[in-house]
């Protein structure tokens, strides 16, 4: 059986800097290596006066886009989210500053002391492919690996009975109960994406992957209740992955984990996506677990 990870296709090369040289020592100029599939129709559609960056961090950094969504980056490596761009090197953190604005100018994002070009990058399918297999070797390597950290926050009476209401409305197709559940944890935890965000991403992916039938039967409704939850209940970056895992995109960690063809791989990929963050790849495992062990018979 083939794998079913991302594909990277290349998109057309346009006029732009070598990545990381500096023309002159005001400018730094960035090749964006790879972006998810998404991501190229919002960069060619967006106004020249495209939005302003969000936040600024140690590995990553995040846009608010014209469209009022985000648009993270951070340096080479798999995708880190479905909204994500990798760059062929991580910017220092003094030439970006929060609230900057952003431009959009011959194929180059621009902003603070940056010029970040995207001619010649790989677009990867961030989209999760259905199946009709059961989950069975993840089934048999993903729950032992599930355990979350001390500060994933996930263990209070209502984020118990939140999980709790997930898990049955999974296992007896109950969408109030799922959704229920779903709402419950939103928002739930601390952190630039709090854990039951990350929870909720892994048990989206699982269903999108395993049980799509379901999910596209009562989309309108799952996705209605649980989009409005997140625009009101948790930070910009969670709503993101959230908005991003009720269409069926995820990161590439979790694509390479959901569609593991061998038991190596899959406990490969799982132990990948544990490391991820102090706490969002253990809560999005643990998700995962939990959504797995639902659909078991």
């Amino acid at each position: 059986m083939r794998s079913t990870t991302p594909s990277h296709v290349l998109v057309p090369p346009e006029p732009s800097a070598p990545a990381c040289s500096a023309h002159s020592p005001e400018v730094q100029h960035v090749q964006i290596l790879a972006m998810g599939s998404t991501l190229l129709e919002r960069l060619l559609t967006a106004p020249p006066e495209a939005g302003h960056v969000h936040s600024v961090f140690a590995r990553a950094l995040n846009i608010l886009w014209y469209d009022n969504r985000l648009l993270a980056l951070h340096g080479p490596g798999p995708l880190a989210a479905p909204f994500a761009a990798s760059l062929s090197c991580l910017p220092t953190a003094e030439r970006v500053l929060p609230g900057a604005p952003v431009r959009r100018l011959n194929g180059q994002i621009l902003f603070g002391a940056l010029a970040v070009a995207w001619g010649g990058s790989a677009s990867v399918d961030t989209r999760l492919p259905p199946t009709n297999e059961p989950p069975g070797i993840l089934a048999s390597v993903v729950p032992p690996l599930a355990i979350l950290p001390t500060g994933a926050c996930l263990s209070p009476s209502h984020g118990l009975r939140a999980q709790r209401l997930v898990a049955e409305g999974i296992e007896c197709h109950k969408v109030t109960s799922f959704l229920e559940g779903a709402c419950g944890l939103i928002g739930l935890g601390e952190g630039l994406t709090p854990s039951g965000d990350d929870f909720l991403v892994g048990v989206l992916a699982v269903l999108h992957r395993f049980d799509h039938a379901w999910l596209a039967a009562h989309h309108p409704e799952i996705r209605g209740r649980i989009a409005a939850a997140a625009q009101k209940d948790t930070t910009t970056v969670g709503r993101e992955f959230i908005l991003h895992a009720l269409e069926g995109s995820f990161s590439e960690s979790v694509l390479r984990l959901l569609t593991a063809v061998s038991g190596f791989e899959a406990r490969c990929a799982a132990i990948n996506l544990r490391t991820m963050g102090a706490t969002s790849g253990a809560a999005t495992l643990y998700g995962i677990a939990l959504a797995i062990e639902a659909l078991q018979p």
